[in-house]
């Protein structure tokens, strides 16, 4: 795994000297704890190898894996989990546990410093920029504007299933847990259980997850410009048009169109 901790460490020094945006920081500690969580399981083996083929207590081995025998009954838990290996000579495997967890400790230290990169990491605040092809007359706007809003929300809702089943495939193939594989997604944690039975292997790629969820934002933007189009020409014509009327051009109900009207409308 040396090979492998090198490159993260590089990854990370260039992501730090180019000050990474959020996307970037979300991906590299949702993989080095991915990886932190391979390493642990690796070490729990071979600290099972111990106990199981040569005697060594889980005060030993607690002693070597925390340095102090403080933590015995998560020692005891994870030995007691872990995969049974083959058996090697006392010396091999006493070898195999220090190595594992000199690279269990090395990736918590990566860990920590792409969570520090990710809290550093600023993101403007602006979204992306959306150019609406509406008529100007209002009449005309609001009903091509329900139109696209058709359009563009079946869409987005495709984009979020997709996305939502990405995230939920790093989390049942690729180790990561379902906090920042959400938070890579820009979805709720709640929003992955559903997806987690049909994730498949194949999507479990971080990039993937982070241009669905660039998608996503883009679509909720195109969404938004087109709702407020809509609404500011609603508003125009309320004056000399029934809500009936609105409505229909809008293809919302006539309590809708009131409530754009006097301002009072809930986000859709």
């Amino acid at each position: 795994m040396a090979a492998e901790i090198e490159a993260y460490a590089r990854r990370l020094a260039a992501a730090g000297g180019e000050r990474a945006g959020p996307t970037q920081a979300k991906m590299l500690a949702g993989e080095l704890r991915a990886a932190h969580g391979r390493a642990r399981t690796v070490r729990d083996s071979a600290a099972a190898a111990l106990h199981y083929h040569h005697g060594w207590t889980f005060t030993q081995l607690c002693t070597v894996i925390h340095g102090r025998p403080n933590k015995v009954a998560a020692v005891r838990e994870a030995v007691e989990k872990a995969a049974r290996t083959r058996r090697t000579s006392a010396a091999r495997a006493e070898e195999a546990l220090l190595l594992a967890q000199h690279d269990v400790r090395e990736l918590w230290a990566l860990y920590k410093r792409a969570k520090a990169l990710e809290a550093a990491a600023t993101d403007d605040g602006a979204g992306p920029d959306v150019i609406l092809d509406l008529p100007s007359e209002p009449r005309a706007l609001i009903s091509t504007a329900a139109a696209q809003l058709r359009d563009v929300s079946c869409q987005h809702a495709d984009i979020v299933q997709r996305r939502n089943r990405a995230a939920a495939a790093l989390t049942v193939h690729a180790g990561w847990s379902k906090r920042q594989a959400a938070g890579l997604a820009g979805a709720a944690v709640r929003d992955l259980y559903p997806q987690e039975r049909t994730a498949v292997r194949g999507e479990a790629e971080p990039h993937l997850v982070a241009g669905l969820a660039e998608e996503a934002r883009q679509l909720d933007a195109w969404r938004a410009a087109l709702i407020q189009a809509r609404d500011g020409a609603i508003r125009e014509l309320s004056a000399t048009v029934g809500p009936a009327e609105l409505a229909r051009l809008a293809q919302v109900s006539d309590e809708r169109v009131v409530q754009i009207r006097d301002g009072k409308a809930d986000p859709e």
